[in-house]
């Protein structure tokens, strides 16, 4: 039976949002003729940096006037449609005056989203304090901020600070997305580092407090969010999403073709101006990835669900789907005419008394069984 999805169609409010932040963008970050007409070629090169050319980036690399207008333009908002498909689903209600601290905030990417999709937390008075070692890129963002919500009781604090300086206020609700992926994870460094970043977020934390970890979706980043999903379990934190169990990860991005817990979504719903300016610079999309972990000291339900995390793909003349469970990793087998679920979505399962394994993957093999209801 499916109980939930974690990533919802973005909704008719947040989608006006997103198309009326290109309006937005035009006033708080004015081009001239000769830079909009280049502005393609710097996405495309700024791309690369990203990805192909990460070794040869510098630390600070958003304080470049060549980096920053392409990522304001089309990076920041494709980055607002991700968070806005996963805060739409998540359990978010941070209370009033509640304190959230913002770590690699850039420009204010997760707080300009969570404004976006969470209408309900509009009208409560939060304290955020964003933190980034570029603060040009978050004035910027505070720019945009205050053009998109106006007369607001949100109160936004930016300060200059590298990802494992000390914060100042115990946190609500900790977010630290697209940063973690800065740091450098070769070699033995890795664990040492996951280690004191867990401890570091943790002590930040209220009692009551939780840490968000948003990431792209790509292999090297499961595997961040993977080691320190094992240094938060040591030391007293629990999952909340999308795990739901609070074993061993089944899928840490270990080894070459060694799967990854990774979300592919679709991108109906993604402005019509966003779209244009990624064609523009051939870089169209038909979908966006991200992986993410939600944590608290309590954790979430643990209540042996499985969650979906693949794409559906042919499987014994039918469709199969990777998901997660407490099991271990699990391979739904879906029967011929059988509708797979989403990406995301959770499910109760019916185990067979001895379930078999994929001889590919090793996963369990779970025989899907059709919903009764939806909640």
């Amino acid at each position: 039976m499916s109980i939930e999805t974690l990533f919802p169609e973005i909704t008719p409010g947040n989608a006006a949002e997103l198309e009326r932040f290109g309006d937005i963008l035009k006033q708080v970050w004015p081009l001239k003729a000769k830079h909009r007409e280049q502005l393609k070629y710097d996405i495309r090169d700024m791309s690369r940096s990203l990805t192909n050319e990460r070794a040869e980036r510098r630390p600070d690399y958003m304080g470049e006037a060549r980096f920053l207008s392409p990522y304001l333009c089309y990076f920041l908002p494709w980055n607002l449609y991700r968070m806005s498909r996963l805060f739409g689903g998540m359990e978010l209600d941070i209370p009033e005056d509640g304190e959230i601290t913002d770590l690699g905030s850039g420009p204010l990417t997760a707080v300009i989203a969570l404004w976006m999709s969470r209408p309900h937390l509009r009208g409560r008075r939060l304290n955020f304090t964003c933190l980034d070692r570029v603060p040009k890129a978050m004035q910027a963002g505070l720019a945009l901020f205050n053009a998109l919500a106006g007369d607001t009781p949100w109160r936004i604090r930016t300060a200059k600070a590298a990802f494992s300086d000390r914060i100042q206020r115990k946190a609500d609700l900790i977010i630290a997305a697209n940063a973690l992926n800065e740091l450098d994870w070769s070699g033995r460094t890795a664990r040492p580092q996951a280690e004191k970043l867990a401890r570091h977020l943790i002590g930040a934390c209220k009692d009551t407090g939780r840490v968000l970890l948003i990431e792209t979706g790509v292999r090297l980043t499961g595997r961040i969010i993977a080691e320190m999903r094992g240094q938060f379990l040591a030391q007293g934190f629990k999952p909340i999403a999308p795990c739901p169990h609070a074993g061993e990860c089944p899928m840490p991005a270990t080894g070459q073709g060694a799967p990854w817990c990774h979300f592919n979504l679709s991108v109906k719903g993604a402005p019509r101006w966003l779209e244009l300016l990624s064609s523009e610079a051939r870089l169209e999309k038909t979908g966006v990835s991200l992986n993410f972990l939600y944590l608290s000291r309590k954790g979430g339900k643990d209540f042996g669900a499985v969650r979906l995390i693949s794409e559906p793909f042919p499987l014994h003349g039918g469709l199969g789907q990777y998901a997660c469970s407490d099991q271990g990793l699990t391979l739904v087998d879906y029967g011929p005419k059988q509708r797979p679920l989403l990406p995301g979505q959770g499910m109760i399962p019916q185990w067979p008394a001895t379930p078999r394994k994929d001889l590919k993957s090793g996963a369990l093999l779970l025989p899907f069984k059709p919903a009764i209801k939806e909640k």
